[in-house]
């Protein structure tokens, strides 16, 4: 049976339109939102030619990037107003991106389909058991020795720390906080993924971590 949408999601069927815009000014003070995203794609190996997924694709910007790249690109989400404006994107930029409505805890492919799956800044919006299944269902749309690649929040100190907390406080809800506290490394270990790399952006408040599949 499948599980209900969350509530919550509506949302961004109406900020769709917006969502771009605020993205780029949440990521000027840091260097820009390509800089974060070229920085994610270059650790998930994303190159011409790979079969990658984006799951919680948003206006798949991400994926776009990749296309250009040549790689061959699928971005998938929940919310068919993200996807409106993400298949308007990929027809301005002239590049050809598979565009999938669905929950990223039920993938809608078969076992072994992509040789990358990458998640840009969605997971922490799940709750720790949704976590869980969604990096299974990763695990298993990847071909064996697949990359997953995730940028998300890490848990932040001193200054940041503060910084994030109100910022969690005002815009994200305890999912983000949920997620700060996972012990990603361990729950990736026991899902069946391995060689778990991971490096820091912006004073540790952002994580990109890497592994692969068994």
């Amino acid at each position: 049976m499948r599980k209900p949408r969350p509530t919550h999601y509506c949302l961004y069927d109406w900020l769709a339109p917006l969502y771009d815009l605020g993205v780029w000014l949440a990521s000027l003070p840091f260097g820009g939102e390509a800089r974060l995203r070229e920085r994610l794609l270059d650790e998930a190996e994303i190159k011409e030619g790979t079969r990658v997924l984006e799951i919680f694709s948003g206006t798949a910007t991400l994926s776009v990037m990749a296309a250009k790249r040549g790689a061959k690109a699928t971005a998938l989400d929940v919310t068919g107003g993200m996807l409106k404006v993400a298949e308007e994107k990929a027809k301005g930029y002239g590049v050809k991106i598979g565009f999938v409505r669905a929950d990223a805890s039920m993938l809608p492919f078969a076992e072994g389909s992509f040789e990358r799956v990458v998640a840009s800044m969605g997971l922490h919006e799940t709750g720790p058991g949704a976590v869980t299944e969604i990096l299974s269902e990763a695990k298993r749309v990847l071909q064996p020795g697949g990359g997953l690649a995730i940028m998300d929040f890490h848990r932040a100190e001193g200054m940041a720390g503060k910084a994030q907390s109100l910022f969690f406080t005002f815009f994200e809800g305890e999912t983000a906080r949920d997620w700060v506290g996972t012990d990603i490394q361990s729950l990736l270990s026991g899902l069946g993924f391995k060689d778990f790399r991971r490096s820091f952006l912006i004073d540790r408040s952002l994580q990109i971590v890497t592994v692969k599949k068994r």
